[in-house]
Formats: structure tokens, C-alpha cells, sequence
């Protein structure tokens, strides 16, 4: 299970994400969807570890994160796909 709690993330002085939570389970397949800027991709982001948030907390299989890496991410089963495939 992947836990996020309060997620926020800024950059300088604009606010991408402000208090997102989400609880994702085993063998589940999730969309995240919403308006042109409202933090769809920072939040995808945070998740497979490329941005840290600056405010919340990340659990996978009930272990807190400190640092999550795309690698780890990766591990936990966490992958980004992307709509047009390169």
C-alpha cells in the first residue's frame, strides 16, 4: 500500500500541491485527473520519488519514507506511464 499524507510542494513562491492525500492499493490501477496546472504531474512526481515534498508524509507497506528515490519507487511498484509512449 502507498500512503500520502498532506503532500505540498513549492517552487520559489508558487504552491504546486497543497495538502494532497491519497491511499493507493496493491493491484490497483489509478488516473489522476484535473485542470491544465492543478499539480496532476507534481503529484505523480512526488510519488515516484523525482520531487520531494516540502510538507507531508510518504508510507509504503506502512514504512514511513524519508527520501523517497525513483528507484525505490520503482521497487515498491510505483511507475509512471506516460500518454505518449517515446
Amino acid at each position: 500500500m502507498v500512503r500520502a499524507c498532506g503532500i505540498s510542494k513549492y517552487f520559489g513562491g508558487v504552491r504546486a500541491l497543497d495538502n494532497v492525500s491519497l491511499n493507493l492499493f496493491p493491484a490497483e490501477i489509478v488516473g489522476i485527473v484535473g485542470d491544465n496546472g492543478a499539480g496532476k504531474s507534481t503529484f505523480v512526481k512526488v510519488l515516484s520519488g523525482i520531487h520531494q515534498p516540502d510538507q507531508g508524509t510518504l508510507w509504503l507497506s506502512d514504512c514511513k519514507v524519508h527520501h523517497l528515490t525513483p528507484r525505490r519507487a520503482r521497487e515498491a511498484g510505483i511507475q509512471t506511464v506516460y500518454q505518449q509512449l517515446l
